[in-house]
């Protein structure tokens, strides 16, 4: 693998998203990586953060009608320690306080805490109306073994844009 001097932008997407946008930015980011001659633990790490966070956008996007400032964006970035993912999409406010008390539970814990969070979700059988339960952001901490960062920023009194930002890392030797 050839050296970073700085953050480089792999994939960027902007606008909604399908199924089969999303097949093909996780194809274009295998073979990205593929270039960059990772090893295969590295890529299925960032393979599994990009499926997750990819598809809680295309469930869980509050589209703002009449305003295309707030669609959802991805970005893969590179840098010579982490590969970097960031995921926005505009979600309703009533939503955000849930969402942080899950991103705040799941940072909180440990590999072990996340594995007995994941099991305890699994188990409650709660999924909601758009087919989840809830296990997308803990399977994000779990693969990526790292903290979630996150932002809201108000839109308006009914939407705020939610950015998750994600760190997989790649490069061992600077630790």
């Amino acid at each position: 693998m050839y050296p970073v001097e700085k953050k480089e932008v792999l994939i960027s997407h902007y606008g909604p998203l399908s199924y089969e946008e999303i097949g093909f930015l996780l194809n274009k980011m295998t073979a990205i990586l593929d270039r960059y001659a990772f090893g295969i633990t590295v890529k299925k790490k960032v393979y599994a953060a990009m499926v997750e966070s990819l598809e809680n956008i295309y469930k869980h996007q509050d589209l703002i009608t009449g305003n295309t400032n707030y669609l959802p964006k991805f970005n893969l970035q590179l840098d010579d320690k982490y590969i970097c993912l960031s995921v926005s999409n505009s979600v309703l406010n009533g939503k955000i306080f849930a969402l942080k008390d899950r991103l705040n539970k799941v940072n909180l814990l440990d590999r072990n805490g996340l594995k007995e969070y994941y099991k305890e979700i699994i188990l409650s059988g709660n999924v909601s109306q758009k087919g989840g339960a809830g296990l997308g952001i803990v399977n994000i901490a779990k693969v990526t073994e790292n903290k979630l960062d996150y932002t809201f920023d108000e839109i308006d009194s009914n939407h705020s844009y939610f950015t998750l930002k994600i760190k997989v890392l790649h490069n061992t030797t600077q630790l």
